[in-house]
Protein backbone atom coordinates (compact mmCIF):
# COMPACT_ATOMS: atom_id res chain seq x y z
CA UNK A 1 0.00 0.00 0.00
CA UNK A 2 2.94 1.82 0.85
CA UNK A 3 4.55 2.09 -2.35
CA UNK A 4 1.77 2.21 -4.59
CA UNK A 5 0.70 5.99 -2.78
CA UNK A 6 4.43 6.95 -3.19
CA UNK A 7 4.21 6.09 -7.36
CA UNK A 8 0.57 7.99 -7.33
CA UNK A 9 2.66 10.79 -5.48
CA UNK A 10 5.52 10.59 -7.76
CA UNK A 11 3.28 10.63 -11.03
CA UNK A 12 1.88 13.72 -9.85
CA UNK A 13 4.95 15.49 -8.95
CA UNK A 14 6.83 14.78 -11.82
CA UNK A 15 3.29 16.05 -14.46
CA UNK A 16 3.71 18.91 -12.35
CA UNK A 17 7.50 19.93 -12.08
CA UNK A 18 9.52 18.60 -15.27
CA UNK A 19 12.88 16.71 -13.25
CA UNK A 20 16.66 16.57 -14.80
CA UNK A 21 18.48 13.42 -15.68
CA UNK A 22 19.87 12.92 -12.37
CA UNK A 23 15.91 13.58 -10.80
CA UNK A 24 14.43 11.00 -12.47
CA UNK A 25 17.22 8.48 -11.53
CA UNK A 26 16.57 9.18 -8.17
CA UNK A 27 13.17 8.89 -8.52
CA UNK A 28 13.63 5.40 -10.14
CA UNK A 29 16.30 4.24 -7.60
CA UNK A 30 13.15 5.07 -4.64
CA UNK A 31 10.68 3.22 -6.75
CA UNK A 32 12.50 0.17 -6.03
CA UNK A 33 14.02 -0.13 -9.54
CA UNK A 34 17.65 -1.14 -9.25
CA UNK A 35 20.54 0.60 -10.66
CA UNK A 36 23.78 -1.50 -11.65
CA UNK A 37 26.93 -0.41 -13.82
CA UNK A 38 27.44 -1.18 -17.21
CA UNK A 39 30.73 -0.91 -18.64
CA UNK A 40 29.77 -0.58 -21.96
CA UNK A 41 27.39 -0.86 -24.88
CA UNK A 42 27.38 -2.30 -28.54
CA UNK A 43 24.29 -1.56 -30.22
CA UNK A 44 23.42 -3.52 -33.08
CA UNK A 45 20.75 -2.75 -35.79
CA UNK A 46 20.57 -5.54 -38.41
CA UNK A 47 19.89 -9.00 -37.62
CA UNK A 48 23.25 -10.65 -39.37
CA UNK A 49 25.49 -8.43 -37.48
CA UNK A 50 23.05 -9.30 -34.05
CA UNK A 51 23.46 -12.79 -34.62
CA UNK A 52 27.01 -13.28 -36.06
CA UNK A 53 28.33 -10.89 -33.29
CA UNK A 54 26.16 -13.30 -30.94
CA UNK A 55 27.64 -16.74 -32.21
CA UNK A 56 30.93 -15.32 -31.66
CA UNK A 57 30.77 -14.38 -28.02
CA UNK A 58 28.98 -18.09 -27.48
CA UNK A 59 32.05 -19.68 -29.36
CA UNK A 60 34.00 -18.07 -26.30
CA UNK A 61 31.84 -19.21 -23.25
CA UNK A 62 34.08 -21.07 -20.36
CA UNK A 63 31.45 -21.19 -17.65
CA UNK A 64 27.79 -21.06 -18.92
CA UNK A 65 25.60 -19.58 -21.72
CA UNK A 66 21.92 -18.96 -20.98
CA UNK A 67 19.17 -18.00 -23.76
CA UNK A 68 15.89 -16.54 -23.24
CA UNK A 69 13.85 -16.14 -26.04
CA UNK A 70 9.67 -15.33 -27.02
CA UNK A 71 10.62 -17.27 -30.31
CA UNK A 72 13.03 -19.73 -31.03
CA UNK A 73 12.84 -21.03 -34.42
CA UNK A 74 13.62 -24.31 -35.94
CA UNK A 75 15.39 -22.58 -39.16
CA UNK A 76 18.61 -21.83 -40.59
CA UNK A 77 19.48 -18.88 -37.81
CA UNK A 78 18.09 -20.94 -34.98
CA UNK A 79 19.83 -24.18 -35.74
CA UNK A 80 23.54 -21.46 -36.43
CA UNK A 81 22.96 -20.77 -32.38
CA UNK A 82 22.09 -23.87 -31.64
CA UNK A 83 25.01 -25.43 -33.22
CA UNK A 84 27.38 -22.62 -31.45
CA UNK A 85 25.87 -24.13 -28.28
CA UNK A 86 26.12 -27.75 -28.45
CA UNK A 87 29.93 -27.34 -29.54
CA UNK A 88 30.17 -25.45 -26.13
CA UNK A 89 28.29 -28.05 -24.28
CA UNK A 90 30.71 -30.68 -25.72
CA UNK A 91 33.19 -28.84 -23.98
CA UNK A 92 31.83 -28.48 -20.71
CA UNK A 93 30.22 -25.35 -20.80
CA UNK A 94 26.45 -25.50 -19.41
CA UNK A 95 23.69 -24.24 -21.61
CA UNK A 96 19.94 -23.43 -20.63
CA UNK A 97 18.13 -22.25 -22.98
CA UNK A 98 14.05 -21.04 -21.88
CA UNK A 99 11.56 -20.17 -24.90
CA UNK A 100 8.38 -18.94 -24.75
CA UNK A 101 5.79 -22.45 -25.02
CA UNK A 102 2.30 -20.38 -26.56
CA UNK A 103 4.72 -18.12 -28.65
CA UNK A 104 5.74 -20.76 -30.42
CA UNK A 105 3.01 -23.00 -30.01
CA UNK A 106 1.38 -23.79 -34.15
CA UNK A 107 4.08 -21.37 -35.67
CA UNK A 108 6.15 -23.62 -38.15
CA UNK A 109 8.96 -24.12 -37.80
CA UNK A 110 8.95 -23.53 -33.77
CA UNK A 111 10.15 -25.89 -31.39
CA UNK A 112 8.37 -29.46 -32.11
CA UNK A 113 9.17 -32.45 -29.94
CA UNK A 114 11.80 -33.94 -32.33
CA UNK A 115 13.58 -30.70 -32.98
CA UNK A 116 13.89 -30.45 -28.43
CA UNK A 117 14.99 -34.38 -28.48
CA UNK A 118 17.85 -33.83 -31.25
CA UNK A 119 19.34 -30.79 -29.17
CA UNK A 120 18.69 -31.72 -26.02
CA UNK A 121 20.57 -34.93 -26.69
CA UNK A 122 24.02 -32.40 -27.86
CA UNK A 123 23.57 -31.15 -24.08
CA UNK A 124 21.52 -27.90 -24.90
CA UNK A 125 19.18 -27.51 -21.92
CA UNK A 126 15.85 -26.40 -24.31
CA UNK A 127 12.75 -26.00 -21.95
CA UNK A 128 9.53 -23.90 -22.66
CA UNK A 129 7.83 -21.32 -20.68
CA UNK A 130 4.20 -22.33 -19.88
CA UNK A 131 3.27 -25.02 -22.31
CA UNK A 132 -0.67 -23.72 -23.67
CA UNK A 133 -3.31 -26.06 -21.45
CA UNK A 134 -6.81 -25.60 -21.72
CA UNK A 135 -8.41 -22.90 -21.15
CA UNK A 136 -5.37 -21.20 -22.78
CA UNK A 137 -5.77 -18.06 -20.81
CA UNK A 138 -3.37 -17.45 -18.77
CA UNK A 139 -0.74 -18.82 -21.67
CA UNK A 140 -2.50 -16.35 -24.03
CA UNK A 141 -2.12 -13.13 -20.99
CA UNK A 142 1.41 -14.23 -19.70
CA UNK A 143 3.72 -14.62 -22.71
CA UNK A 144 7.43 -14.42 -21.65
CA UNK A 145 8.55 -11.70 -24.19
CA UNK A 146 12.03 -10.97 -22.63
CA UNK A 147 15.18 -11.62 -25.04
CA UNK A 148 18.14 -12.05 -22.76
CA UNK A 149 21.42 -13.91 -23.70
CA UNK A 150 24.12 -14.01 -20.07
CA UNK A 151 27.32 -15.33 -21.35
CA UNK A 152 29.19 -16.33 -18.00
CA UNK A 153 28.58 -13.43 -16.14
CA UNK A 154 30.35 -10.72 -17.92
CA UNK A 155 27.86 -10.35 -21.10
CA UNK A 156 24.40 -10.19 -21.61
CA UNK A 157 22.42 -9.28 -24.88
CA UNK A 158 18.95 -7.62 -24.97
CA UNK A 159 16.84 -6.04 -27.24
CA UNK A 160 13.95 -6.66 -30.00
CA UNK A 161 15.67 -9.15 -32.07
CA UNK A 162 13.85 -13.17 -32.00
CA UNK A 163 15.55 -16.27 -33.26
CA UNK A 164 13.90 -16.74 -36.66
CA UNK A 165 15.46 -16.29 -40.17
CA UNK A 166 13.02 -13.55 -41.06
CA UNK A 167 14.61 -11.32 -38.77
CA UNK A 168 17.59 -11.32 -41.34
CA UNK A 169 16.45 -12.09 -44.79
CA UNK A 170 12.52 -10.50 -43.70
CA UNK A 171 9.36 -11.43 -45.10
CA UNK A 172 7.60 -11.85 -47.80
CA UNK A 173 4.48 -9.45 -47.01
CA UNK A 174 6.37 -6.31 -45.40
CA UNK A 175 9.82 -6.62 -46.42
CA UNK A 176 12.94 -5.94 -44.50
CA UNK A 177 12.48 -6.40 -40.88
CA UNK A 178 14.43 -3.52 -39.06
CA UNK A 179 15.18 -4.22 -35.00
CA UNK A 180 17.84 -3.09 -32.13
CA UNK A 181 20.20 -5.00 -30.07
CA UNK A 182 22.66 -4.29 -27.48
CA UNK A 183 25.30 -6.41 -26.20
CA UNK A 184 25.96 -5.18 -22.70
CA UNK A 185 29.24 -5.91 -21.11
CA UNK A 186 30.20 -5.61 -16.96
CA UNK A 187 29.61 -8.06 -14.16
CA UNK A 188 27.24 -5.35 -12.13
CA UNK A 189 25.09 -5.42 -15.41
CA UNK A 190 25.28 -9.08 -16.75
CA UNK A 191 24.43 -10.34 -13.10
CA UNK A 192 21.01 -8.77 -12.74
CA UNK A 193 19.79 -9.82 -16.25
CA UNK A 194 21.23 -13.19 -15.14
CA UNK A 195 19.01 -13.30 -11.94
CA UNK A 196 15.75 -12.46 -14.14
CA UNK A 197 16.91 -15.60 -16.05
CA UNK A 198 17.25 -17.61 -12.94
CA UNK A 199 14.02 -16.59 -11.90
CA UNK A 200 12.14 -17.59 -14.97
CA UNK A 201 14.39 -20.53 -15.68
CA UNK A 202 13.27 -21.99 -12.20
CA UNK A 203 9.46 -21.15 -12.36
CA UNK A 204 9.52 -23.18 -15.25
CA UNK A 205 11.63 -26.16 -14.28
CA UNK A 206 11.40 -26.49 -10.55
CA UNK A 207 14.75 -26.79 -10.87
CA UNK A 208 16.43 -24.44 -8.36
CA UNK A 209 19.87 -22.67 -10.03
CA UNK A 210 22.89 -21.83 -7.78
CA UNK A 211 21.63 -18.21 -7.15
CA UNK A 212 24.87 -15.84 -7.67
CA UNK A 213 25.76 -13.76 -3.99
CA UNK A 214 23.91 -10.89 -3.63
CA UNK A 215 26.80 -8.36 -3.96
CA UNK A 216 25.69 -4.66 -2.79
CA UNK A 217 24.64 -2.55 -5.78
CA UNK A 218 27.35 -0.39 -7.83
CA UNK A 219 28.32 2.65 -6.58
CA UNK A 220 31.33 3.38 -8.70
CA UNK A 221 29.82 5.21 -11.92
CA UNK A 222 33.51 6.65 -13.05
CA UNK A 223 33.92 5.20 -16.77
CA UNK A 224 30.76 3.11 -16.72
CA UNK A 225 26.98 3.49 -17.62
CA UNK A 226 24.72 4.16 -14.81
CA UNK A 227 21.77 1.34 -15.45
CA UNK A 228 18.41 0.79 -14.22
CA UNK A 229 16.84 -2.10 -15.14
CA UNK A 230 13.33 -2.49 -15.30
CA UNK A 231 11.53 -6.35 -15.19
CA UNK A 232 7.75 -6.25 -15.47
CA UNK A 233 7.00 -9.63 -13.79
CA UNK A 234 3.07 -11.09 -13.79
CA UNK A 235 1.68 -10.52 -10.10
CA UNK A 236 3.86 -8.73 -7.72
CA UNK A 237 5.96 -6.57 -10.68
CA UNK A 238 2.84 -5.84 -12.89
CA UNK A 239 3.04 -2.07 -13.13
CA UNK A 240 6.86 -1.64 -12.81
CA UNK A 241 7.01 -0.77 -16.92
CA UNK A 242 4.56 1.30 -17.17
CA UNK A 243 5.63 3.54 -14.23
CA UNK A 244 9.00 3.32 -15.50
CA UNK A 245 7.60 4.56 -18.94
CA UNK A 246 5.11 7.34 -17.60
CA UNK A 247 8.38 8.73 -14.83
CA UNK A 248 10.95 8.91 -17.95
CA UNK A 249 8.44 10.61 -19.74
CA UNK A 250 7.38 12.87 -17.10
CA UNK A 251 11.14 13.96 -16.58
CA UNK A 252 11.36 15.15 -20.36
CA UNK A 253 12.43 18.91 -20.86
CA UNK A 254 12.94 19.63 -24.20
CA UNK A 255 12.51 16.25 -26.59
CA UNK A 256 11.29 12.92 -25.97
CA UNK A 257 12.49 10.40 -29.56
CA UNK A 258 10.51 7.39 -29.35
CA UNK A 259 10.85 4.02 -31.93
CA UNK A 260 8.21 1.37 -31.35
CA UNK A 261 6.06 -1.00 -33.77
CA UNK A 262 2.83 -1.25 -31.50
CA UNK A 263 1.89 1.45 -29.74
CA UNK A 264 -1.65 0.88 -28.45
CA UNK A 265 -0.70 2.84 -24.99
CA UNK A 266 -1.90 2.17 -22.27
CA UNK A 267 -3.79 4.91 -20.08
CA UNK A 268 -0.85 5.73 -17.44
CA UNK A 269 1.38 5.89 -20.60
CA UNK A 270 -0.67 7.93 -23.36
CA UNK A 271 -1.45 10.55 -20.67
CA UNK A 272 1.87 10.96 -19.75
CA UNK A 273 2.72 11.90 -23.79
CA UNK A 274 -0.11 14.39 -23.71
CA UNK A 275 1.06 15.77 -20.39
CA UNK A 276 4.84 16.63 -21.92
CA UNK A 277 3.13 18.02 -25.34
CA UNK A 278 0.96 20.17 -23.35
CA UNK A 279 4.32 21.43 -21.47
CA UNK A 280 5.80 22.05 -24.47
CA UNK A 281 8.65 18.80 -24.94
CA UNK A 282 9.34 17.85 -28.48
CA UNK A 283 7.85 14.56 -29.32
CA UNK A 284 9.04 12.71 -32.39
CA UNK A 285 7.84 9.25 -32.90
CA UNK A 286 8.49 6.58 -35.22
CA UNK A 287 6.50 3.38 -35.94
CA UNK A 288 5.65 1.02 -38.34
CA UNK A 289 3.71 1.56 -41.47
CA UNK A 290 2.85 -2.12 -42.27
CA UNK A 291 2.70 -4.50 -39.52
CA UNK A 292 3.02 -8.37 -39.11
CA UNK A 293 -0.62 -8.06 -37.81
CA UNK A 294 -2.75 -6.51 -40.09
CA UNK A 295 -5.01 -5.27 -37.69
CA UNK A 296 -2.20 -3.30 -35.48
CA UNK A 297 -1.68 -1.26 -38.83
CA UNK A 298 -5.18 0.26 -38.31
CA UNK A 299 -4.52 0.76 -34.96
CA UNK A 300 -1.53 2.16 -35.27
CA UNK A 301 -2.56 4.90 -37.39
CA UNK A 302 -5.78 5.76 -34.80
CA UNK A 303 -3.32 6.05 -32.08
CA UNK A 304 -0.57 8.04 -33.82
CA UNK A 305 -3.44 10.37 -35.43
CA UNK A 306 -4.17 11.52 -31.82
CA UNK A 307 -0.93 12.04 -31.08
CA UNK A 308 -0.60 14.49 -33.99
CA UNK A 309 -3.42 16.42 -33.49
CA UNK A 310 -1.49 17.49 -30.08
CA UNK A 311 1.61 18.72 -31.75
CA UNK A 312 3.47 15.40 -31.80
CA UNK A 313 5.96 14.86 -35.00
CA UNK A 314 4.85 11.82 -36.24
CA UNK A 315 7.14 9.23 -38.48
CA UNK A 316 5.85 6.37 -40.80
CA UNK A 317 8.71 4.41 -41.40
CA UNK A 318 8.21 2.41 -45.00
CA UNK A 319 11.07 0.52 -45.33
CA UNK A 320 10.48 -2.74 -44.47
CA UNK A 321 9.05 -3.59 -40.26
CA UNK A 322 10.46 -1.50 -37.90
CA UNK A 323 11.02 -3.50 -34.51
CA UNK A 324 12.80 -1.38 -32.75
CA UNK A 325 11.84 -0.19 -28.74
CA UNK A 326 13.68 2.84 -28.14
CA UNK A 327 13.18 6.06 -26.17
CA UNK A 328 15.46 8.74 -25.64
CA UNK A 329 15.10 11.62 -23.34
CA UNK A 330 16.75 14.65 -23.50
CA UNK A 331 19.93 13.63 -24.98
CA UNK A 332 20.67 12.40 -22.19
CA UNK A 333 18.49 9.63 -21.00
CA UNK A 334 18.47 6.12 -23.23
CA UNK A 335 15.87 3.15 -23.02
CA UNK A 336 16.47 -0.62 -24.94
CA UNK A 337 14.99 -3.60 -24.05
CA UNK A 338 11.88 -5.71 -25.11
CA UNK A 339 8.24 -3.95 -24.38
CA UNK A 340 6.62 -2.44 -26.30
CA UNK A 341 4.63 0.51 -25.91
CA UNK A 342 1.44 -1.44 -25.97
CA UNK A 343 -1.06 -3.06 -23.40
CA UNK A 344 0.59 -6.27 -24.14
CA UNK A 345 3.74 -5.36 -22.44
CA UNK A 346 2.93 -2.81 -20.49
CA UNK A 347 0.08 -5.05 -18.49
CA UNK A 348 0.39 -9.00 -19.27
CA UNK A 349 3.81 -9.98 -20.66
CA UNK A 350 7.15 -10.96 -19.17
CA UNK A 351 9.48 -7.92 -20.00
CA UNK A 352 12.71 -6.33 -19.31
CA UNK A 353 14.23 -3.07 -20.31
CA UNK A 354 17.14 -0.69 -19.50
CA UNK A 355 17.72 2.79 -18.76
CA UNK A 356 20.94 4.49 -19.03
CA UNK A 357 22.46 7.68 -18.39
CA UNK A 358 24.80 8.11 -21.30
CA UNK A 359 24.80 11.04 -23.62
CA UNK A 360 27.27 9.28 -25.97
CA UNK A 361 24.80 6.36 -26.37
CA UNK A 362 22.11 8.65 -26.24
CA UNK A 363 23.54 10.58 -29.49
CA UNK A 364 24.37 7.30 -31.35
CA UNK A 365 20.80 6.47 -31.14
CA UNK A 366 20.20 9.66 -32.19
CA UNK A 367 22.50 8.79 -34.91
CA UNK A 368 20.17 5.63 -35.94
CA UNK A 369 16.75 7.61 -35.83
CA UNK A 370 17.84 9.89 -38.32
CA UNK A 371 19.01 7.95 -40.27
CA UNK A 372 15.65 6.55 -40.47
CA UNK A 373 13.73 9.54 -41.45
CA UNK A 374 14.51 9.66 -45.20
CA UNK A 375 12.67 6.27 -44.86
CA UNK A 376 9.79 7.54 -43.12
CA UNK A 377 6.62 9.71 -43.99
CA UNK A 378 5.47 12.54 -41.80
CA UNK A 379 1.49 11.99 -40.42
CA UNK A 380 -0.10 15.32 -41.05
CA UNK A 381 -4.04 15.78 -40.77
CA UNK A 382 -3.52 16.41 -44.09
CA UNK A 383 -2.21 12.79 -45.45
CA UNK A 384 -4.28 11.01 -42.53
CA UNK A 385 -7.07 10.18 -44.84
CA UNK A 386 -5.04 9.15 -47.60
CA UNK A 387 -2.73 7.09 -45.81
CA UNK A 388 -5.70 5.52 -43.76
CA UNK A 389 -8.86 4.76 -45.51
CA UNK A 390 -12.24 4.76 -43.84
CA UNK A 391 -12.85 1.63 -43.20
CA UNK A 392 -8.76 0.89 -41.74
CA UNK A 393 -9.82 4.40 -39.75
CA UNK A 394 -12.99 2.75 -38.37
CA UNK A 395 -11.73 -0.78 -38.00
CA UNK A 396 -8.64 0.92 -35.68
CA UNK A 397 -11.23 2.80 -33.66
CA UNK A 398 -13.10 -0.31 -33.46
CA UNK A 399 -9.94 -2.32 -32.70
CA UNK A 400 -8.64 -0.11 -30.09
CA UNK A 401 -11.56 -1.63 -27.45
CA UNK A 402 -9.80 -4.51 -27.30
CA UNK A 403 -5.96 -3.21 -27.41
CA UNK A 404 -5.39 -4.62 -24.13
CA UNK A 405 -5.97 -8.34 -24.61
CA UNK A 406 -3.86 -8.49 -28.39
Amino acid sequence: MKRSIFLVWLTISLAANSQSTDSIFSSFGRAGFPCHRTDSVHIMSNGRDKFDDLVRHIAQAEKYVHVEYYKFWNDSIGNVVLEALAERAAHGVEVRLLYDAFGNNGEAPGCTPEFLKKWRERGVRMEGYDPPSFPYIGSALHRDHRKIVVIDGKICYTGGFNVADYYIHGRETIGPWRDMHMRMHGEDIAMCYERLFEKLWNKTTKEGLCKPSEEPLATDWEGGIKTYVVSREPGKKSADMRIAFSTAIDSARERIVIVNPYTMHCRRVRKALYRALKRGVRLQYMTSYVSDHNFTTDMTGVEMHRLEKRGAEIYLYHGGFHHDKVMLIDDTLASVGTANMDCRSMKFDWEVTAFMKSPELTARLQRVFDGDLPMSTKLTRENYPLLYTGGQRRFGTFMRLFKGLL
